[in-house]
């Protein structure tokens, strides 16, 4: 007896589709948090630089003994005020989407949605790349345009490491971050007078050497804190009172493109041990709060136009006005190291 069956009358089906969408691979993100902001009003006469101002550290050079009733001559004890600053020119950047009439009266999904979701998980990933970059790169290197940390004074290197072959040949286990390591960096803070931020400073790190330090005995996590209020965005826990932060939007080199030769053994990780205003960033709050009109936006242009007379294309984008600007290299440092993690 013949059976009909599924495949012999196939025509008839389709693949199911569901509408439950799959989750995406979004990093985490948290060097905005830390930074030094600043506001960017709009009619001011500006050339689209933000300028930062710094006037001298304490010293007892000037100060003189006085003589009861008597003037010092010469000038002396008088002190000098000088003002240093930091210079970041803004960059308009910016990105699209286009979705033809066609595309949007057909889809299964919202497209028109989704763009406008990417375009700023886009944005916000692209600020936080400058921001890392501009603390990790050497921005003063004008013959690679800030794309080596070889001779930056604010390096260091895991377990007392130091760059070029010796680096280049250390294991793992040997060149992984330890919570020496982390204390050693906070301390080289402290010798600088680096301000603080709240109570302490933060590492920025990804999980593969956030995972090392965990290991430690001495690492506190977030889960045994006594005031919960008080965690940071993306918060694990604390080591030497050092709040360690995860990224996943760290930069790893394999390269000697970044000062970090090439190895066999695993990837270079840089993580940052953070002070107060080590870098700075424009204040990206809405117009109406600040003025400004750098505040990233997305548009949405969806009506005919000169260059599109039928209307067959929607166009969904995003433009900004952004820097990220180094603002003391005593106030922070790179530790580049490798992970037990595999």
């Amino acid at each position: 007896m013949a059976n009909v069956t599924t495949g012999s009358v196939s025509a008839q089906f389709q693949t199911f589709f569901s509408k439950q969408l799959l989750e995406r691979q979004i990093p985490l993100l948290q060097m905005e948090q830390f930074a030094q902001k600043v506001p960017y009003p709009t009619k001011t006469g500006g050339n689209k630089t933000v300028r930062f101002f710094r006037f001298d550290n304490p010293s007892i050079s000037s100060i003189t003994t006085l003589s009861e009733g008597t003037t010092p001559s010469g000038g002396s004890g008088e002190r000098q005020l000088t003002l240093t600053t930091v210079e970041a020119t803004l960059v308009q950047y910016g990105s699209s989407i286009v979705l033809t009439d066609v595309l949007l009266a057909t889809e299964l999904f919202n497209h028109l949605a989704q763009a406008t979701k990417q375009l700023g998980e886009d944005a916000a990933l692209h600020a936080d790349t400058l921001s890392h970059r501009a603390l990790v790169l050497n921005t003063t290197d004008s013959t690679t345009a800030g794309t080596t940390v070889s001779a930056a004074a604010y390096t260091r290197y895991a377990q007392n490491g130091t760059n070029g072959t010796n680096f280049q040949s250390a294991s793992a286990a040997n060149a992984a971050m330890t919570a020496l390591d982390l204390l050693d960096a906070a301390t080289s803070l402290k010798v600088n007078r680096a301000p603080k931020i709240k109570d302490g400073y933060v590492l920025i790190a990804p999980p593969q050497v956030t995972r090392d330090l965990m290991n430690d005995d001495d690492f506190l996590r977030v889960s045994s804190y006594s005031a919960p209020d008080a965690i940071f965005r993306g918060e694990v826990g604390r080591l030497f009172g050092v709040s360690v932060i995860e990224t996943t939007n760290n930069l790893t080199a394999g390269t000697a493109a970044y000062g970090v030769n090439t190895e066999a053994t695993g990837s270079n990780y840089a993580s940052i041990v953070l002070g107060g205003q080590a870098f700075g960033v424009p204040h990206l709050t809405a117009v109406a709060a600040t003025g400004s009109p750098y505040a990233p936006k997305v548009t949405i242009l969806d009506a005919p136009d000169k260059s599109d007379i039928y209307g067959q294309r929607t166009y969904a984008s995003f433009k900004t006005f952004y820097t990220a600007k180094q603002l003391n290299p005593a106030f922070y440092r790179v530790v580049w190291s490798k992970s037990n993690f595999s």
